[in-house]
């Protein structure tokens, strides 16, 4: 093989659901080719199109992947719409791309549809935690040596949370119906780690504690990244800045994104304010996966209508449903 080739493993949905008409049949291992820009089998005598770890009795929708660090072991939500679905251990043989199933624990601990969707492994590698989008929950569950789950230390967080009630629908009344957790990201700070959840449907990014020696090492999830002027923008993805104590978060609803603070000792987001917000599809929030947007404030945005250039030298925001996209910084 050239040296100029990259190993990919690509996740796939194999079934018919709300959203997608899928057509995979598991996890494919591939090789990226950056001298031609093709894809390339994975060994010479491995099919480009042979599927692994599929069918019926497999994963179904194997559509996130994440590993422990070395590469040694994935972790793949299995996103079902018909039950709880399973986040997967899987080991991967690095000459040959070669996947094996470890074990997997149910992504919820309810028999109704959950959509796991997004997994992590936390700093240091104690614990894989996981979003459901359908289910509106979040689960950590410790890793074992040899990179398997621990089945018995699992730990399910049902959101919203008791101390933090949240009134549905909300103003988005076709998407905000319910929690829609979309995303388990570890945020690690100098003196702890919080896992950072944006919640579409409950129009919060939840900010919720993390500590590696506690058997439930997931705390009180508190509501963050949730301010008046943004409401009904259905946060879905964020990222931290690589170097500043800064989180950017993206709302799926109204095509705004915004930074916010981090707190520098816990890794939480620092309040609900946002230093600065705009809509990357210059206020056209109209259409955009299923939401109007028509009861969002996005007149609001304009306050925050500010460049990113003192935080970041290039960040770039699109909205999947339209051929609009932001670039912000120094060029």
């Amino acid at each position: 093989f050239s040296k100029m080739s990259t190993p990919l493993l690509v996740g796939t949905y194999g079934e018919k659901l709300g959203h997608v008409d899928g057509k995979g049949k598991g996890v494919y291992a591939v090789r990226f080719d950056r001298e031609t820009l093709s894809l390339v089998p994975f060994t010479p005598t491995a099919g480009l199109t042979t599927p692994q770890l599929g069918g019926a009795s497999g994963l179904v929708n194997p559509t996130w992947l994440t590993s422990c660090g070395d590469g040694k072991v994935l972790y793949i939500c299995d996103e079902r719409g018909d039950g709880p679905g399973n986040l997967a251990a899987v080991s991967v043989d690095a000459a040959t791309g070669a996947l094996a199933l470890l074990n997997s624990i149910p992504a919820d601990d309810r028999a109704g549809g959950a959509a796991c969707c997004h997994a992590s492994v936390t700093p240091g590698g104690a614990h894989v935690v996981a979003s459901n989008y359908c289910a509106g929950s979040v689960v950590a569950v410790a890793r074992r040596a040899d990179g398997s789950l621990d089945a018995p230390s699992a730990q399910y967080v049902h959101l919203p949370p008791a101390s933090h009630p949240v009134s549905f629908p909300g103003p988005n009344a076709a998407r905000q119906e319910a929690s829609h957790a979309h995303m388990a990201y570890c945020s690690a700070g100098t003196h702890g780690t919080t896992i950072l959840v944006p919640d579409l449907g409950c129009d919060v990014v939840w900010s919720i504690p993390y500590d590696a020696e506690s058997a439930k090492p997931l705390g009180e999830p508190v509501a963050t990244a949730s301010p008046p002027e943004l409401r009904g923008g259905g946060p879905r993805h964020l990222v931290r800045h690589p170097t500043e104590p800064l989180v950017y978060v993206g709302y799926e609803l109204t095509s705004v994104l915004a930074a916010y603070p981090i707190d520098k000792r816990t890794g939480a987001i620092a309040g609900d304010e946002p230093l600065c917000a705009l809509n990357v599809l210059d206020g056209d929030a109209g259409g955009f996966m299923g939401g109007s947007g028509e009861d969002a404030d996005l007149s609001s945005v304009a306050a925050y209508q500010t460049t990113v250039r003192k935080y970041a030298r290039l960040l770039q925001g699109s909205a999947a449903a339209a051929t609009a996209a932001w670039h912000g910084g120094e060029h």
